[in-house]
């Protein structure tokens, strides 16, 4: 099977929406029908959600960054499922007639996922400038996605930087994601598989992660590359988070 997704690529994004690989093979995979794979992605979407962060106590970076993960694993899915089976293509894009006959906020749509602007209340809590923007109505589901998705393959891998303080080695990064191969944990992030065999400590862990998110660009500059907003646009709306969170830290206290 000769193509641009490889099996591993397909293997991981199924183990990121259905759990675990455990003995099965690519043609199974290959075999998934349209409707079980959509409510899969539902279900873990609404589980990773980031605005379920104090619900399940986790931190709301973390949860985007897995949203994010699942949004990739789903594309990767579908298009490995419309280019290999003729059966679910055909599925498919009659599927997409029926979405096109709908009407919506707006004409584009993701992989069978309708693209929207959030039309309700600006949420009375801090937010992140992406999240501002979204609630705001500015921009749409989808741009954020993307620049999210932009903003993390664009920031320094945590081997990388671990590997340039001296932390770990090249022999340590290989045994890891070796190690992390084996046991099939690709759900894993790298810094944090790391951290649980051992290889990283918990003050480690957390520079790592503060390190590399300052290294990332500005998602801001996604909207102004894309023309989506200006520079000028930008500050302006900054300082309007600003206040917004302000107001919300106040009344939170």
């Amino acid at each position: 099977m000769q193509n641009i997704l490889h099996n591993q690529d397909i293997l991981n994004a199924y183990s990121v929406i259905f759990g675990p690989v455990v003995g099965i093979s690519i043609d199974a995979i290959m075999g998934i029908p349209p409707v079980k794979l959509k409510t899969a992605y539902r279900k873990k979407a609404f589980e990773t959600h980031p605005d379920r962060f104090l619900i399940v106590g986790k931190m709301k970076k973390e949860m985007n960054e897995q949203f994010i993960e699942l949004n990739l694993a789903y594309e990767t899915l579908q298009t490995a499922l419309n280019k290999f089976s003729p059966l679910v293509k055909k599925n498919n894009n009659s599927t997409k007639k029926e979405e096109h006959k709908k009407k919506s906020s707006t004409a584009s749509t993701c992989k069978n996922t309708a693209d929207h602007f959030y039309r309700g209340l600006l949420p009375k809590r801090k937010l992140l400038i992406g999240q501002f923007l979204y609630y705001s109505g500015i921009v749409s589901w989808k741009t954020l996605i993307d620049a999210l998705t932009r903003q993390k393959m664009q920031r320094p891998p945590v081997g990388q930087i671990a590997l340039k303080w001296g932390i770990l080695s090249r022999n340590d990064i290989h045994a890891i994601l070796k190690q992390r191969a084996i046991e099939r944990e690709f759900e894993k992030r790298f810094v944090e598989y790391a951290y649980l065999k051992g290889y990283l400590t918990s003050f480690q862990r957390l520079a790592l992660l503060g390190k590399q998110r300052s290294l990332q660009r500005p998602i801001g500059e996604f909207f102004v590359e894309k023309g989506i907003l200006m520079s000028k646009d930008v500050e302006l709306l900054v300082k309007k988070l600003q206040l917004h969170n302000h107001k919300a830290a106040i009344k939170i206290i």
